[in-house]
């Protein structure tokens, strides 16, 4: 499970929202499993912790395996940019 044994890691990066020019902060973890991507991420504005946004990437093709961690990324991205602009999907805090 992916919260026992995080297997890959994505270091610290800032994310800055098209629209609104918001500054965030992630941090994660992910594992590759069979049939699924597991992450998680810890997000921040500023000095504010937002709380930690959790998700999965179906693996549809092996191809995504090796593209893992940009998959990744560009779902957390997805989810913070959600956040922003419509103000759902808070992670928890």
């Amino acid at each position: 499970m992916l919260f026992e044994r995080c297997l890959m890691h994505i270091t610290r990066t800032t994310h800055e929202h098209g629209s609104t020019a918001k500054v965030y902060s992630y941090e994660g973890d992910f594992d590759v499993e069979d049939d699924v991507i597991q992450w998680k991420a810890d997000v921040s504005q500023g000095s504010a912790h937002l709380g930690t946004f959790t998700g999965t990437i179906a693996l549809t093709t092996p191809a995504l395996t090796a593209l893992a961690e940009q998959a990744v990324r560009d779902d957390i991205v997805k989810r913070i940019d959600t956040f922003d602009d419509k103000g759902i999907g808070r992670p928890d805090a």
